[in-house]
């Protein structure tokens, strides 16, 4: 179980980050169907964020709850127009898929971290497929 608390700790990490950038962007957004979705997408992370921080401490570890990569952030920002900011999400998100498949397999001696990524992952796999529907919507994709 050496690896579990720096793995939930960087997911813990770029969830925190990932909120930021939801809640700035479902402030700038003016389209009813994107705030919408953000709005559920934020709620995910949350839920998120919460379930990781929960594990953790079972653990015996305080979760550092202050979001520390500021290039990411600086990276969000950077995005000015709509379809710029969708892409953005729907990366992110295909990113973080990439990142539970390499996770997983190195949680396989704490089943009970691992059933949390996987039931976190299947969540993300879900919340990409919608978002990705709002693409398409929005003729992004």
């Amino acid at each position: 179980m050496t690896d579990t608390i720096p793995i939930l700790s960087q997911h813990l990490q770029s969830h925190l980050i990932r909120l930021v950038i939801l809640q700035e962007y479902r402030r700038d957004i003016d389209q009813p169907s994107i705030k919408l979705a953000l709005s559920f997408m934020i709620e995910d992370t949350q839920e998120s964020i919460a379930r990781v921080s929960s594990r953790l401490r079972q653990l015996g570890h305080i979760p550092e709850r202050t979001p520390s990569d500021e290039k990411i952030l600086h990276q969000a920002r950077r995005c000015h127009y709509l379809e710029d900011k969708l892409i953005f999400v729907q990366q992110n998100l295909k990113q973080q898929q990439e990142w539970y498949g390499r996770q997983l397999k190195l949680l396989k001696n704490d089943a009970d971290s691992q059933a949390t990524l996987v039931a976190l992952a299947e969540q993300g796999r879900v919340r990409l497929e919608r978002w990705e529907n709002v693409m398409r919507d929005m003729k992004v994709i």
